[in-house]
């Protein structure tokens, strides 16, 4: 194998790596530390604030992006959003199990894998699509 194809698949691996991390300190920047549940009109709520939910969703698709672009390998466009996806739901699942007595958890990491990872790899496709040479 030359070496350049060698060089190419050690950066894409590690590419994938730092995106799988950035997605899991995301979670714990945006959600990880707030536990607090609020009511509106008596209804209890949370612990997520719109905002948060929003803006950790756009930090972890920024970082997948942000992955794609930096190798802009065919392989990236599948890797990025699996990496961003198990690197966010490896901390959610961790925190979910730990709190939920009723099991349902189980049901939204079932969800956040199957439509985060479908959304992000949308996304990053979308992010290859535009970037295509023309």
């Amino acid at each position: 194998m030359p070496s350049h194809e060698h060089n190419g698949l050690g950066r894409i691996g590690l590419v994938t790596l730092a995106v799988a991390v950035w997605a899991a300190a995301m979670w714990f920047a945006w959600l990880g530390w707030d536990h607090t549940y609020y009511e509106v009109d008596g209804v209890p709520q949370g612990p997520y604030r719109p905002w948060q939910v929003v803006g950790c969703g756009a930090t972890v698709a920024l970082g997948a992006v942000a992955g794609y672009l930096f190798t802009r390998r065919i392989a990236a466009i599948v890797l990025m959003p699996v990496a961003a996806t198990i690197g966010f739901a490896i901390p959610w699942a961790v925190e979910a199990a730990g709190s939920d007595n009723t099991g349902l958890w189980v049901l939204g990491l079932g969800l956040l894998l199957v439509f985060g990872g479908l959304g992000l790899l949308v996304l990053v496709g979308l992010a290859a699509l535009v970037r295509r040479p023309v």
